[in-house]
């Protein structure tokens, strides 16, 4: 995988709003947004919907904020600004999740893309979102440009367990029927057939995209960095800088760059990522 600079002079402008959960004592949720957008040579915007106290297997408190003030936050920054992408993740309640739909129907331009993060529970165990809140977002599942999933919440998504990529591509039909096109589920370390699950799974992770007519296969090395936190932040960043003047699967292979080297840069017991890996050529 050759590394590549993430952004360049000639760039359009990256301005995202990311809507979902702040971690206040871990870089992950909205301030891994933020630091990967300032790596990326952009400026995000962010709609807090929860303060998630969660880290190391440890889950002391989830707080969802009030949906009249993730309103507030989500109409305050398209007074001032203008938006160049959004990505949405985990919601607290349906009514938040239906307003933050409305407004950005109503205020995101028409050619910035939508990437709804469906996250449902947290990696310490946190449970981040309800079956209400789940029957929300699938209800608006059309109305995001990709919707993306990690295989534990894509497992309860879809109401089925994913233990290959064989149960994988039937979990993304079943999402594709209620509405989801084109979908990507970040599988990480699967086998490929049903039969092989009780083999070793392979030495790399792979993402699984499905636009309603074929599946892509993305992959990327393994890396064993247990602490990393602002993984899928990092990702998914990249992903909506790079689709503005690249296709869905050639940002998503740029974005896989990106985060592959953002891991690779760390030692094995760091917990940050090295978003400015591209610096040190």
């Amino acid at each position: 995988m050759d590394p590549e600079p993430s952004s360049a002079s000639a760039d359009p402008p990256f301005h995202p709003v990311a809507v979902g959960p702040l971690y206040p004592s871990i870089e992950r949720g909205l301030s891994a947004d933020l630091a990967a957008t300032r790596a990326l040579g952009g400026t995000a915007f962010t709609g807090c919907t929860a303060h998630v106290v969660a880290s190391d297997g440890l889950v002391t408190d989830v707080l969802d904020v009030p949906t009249d003030s993730v309103s507030a936050q989500l109409e305050h920054t398209f007074q001032v600004a203008d938006p160049t992408a959004a990505k949405i993740s985990a919601v607290g309640h349906p009514a938040t999740v239906e307003r933050v739909f409305e407004l950005l129907d109503d205020q995101l331009a028409e050619d910035a893309p939508l990437v709804l993060d469906l996250t449902l529970s947290g990696p310490s165990g946190e449970d981040l979102s309800g079956p209400d809140v789940l029957e929300a977002f699938a209800e608006r599942y059309d109305q995001a440009d990709l919707v993306t999933l990690r295989r534990s919440d894509a497992e309860r998504a879809a109401g089925m367990a994913i233990p290959s990529l064989d149960d994988a591509q039937v979990a993304l039909q079943r999402l594709e029927d209620l509405g989801a096109a084109p979908l990507l589920l970040r599988c990480g370390r699967l086998p490929t057939h049903h039969f092989d699950t009780d083999s070793d799974p392979p030495p790399y992770s792979v993402d699984l995209l499905y636009d309603s007519d074929e599946f892509s296969l993305f992959e990327a090395p393994h890396l064993e960095r247990p602490r990393a936190r602002g993984a899928s932040s990092a990702f998914l960043t990249a992903l909506l800088k790079h689709w503005d003047t690249n296709s869905l699967p050639e940002a998503l292979q740029k974005a896989k760059v990106f985060v592959t080297e953002s891991l690779r840069h760390i030692d094995e017991n760091a917990s940050l990522l090295r978003y400015d890996w591209f610096s040190e050529k």
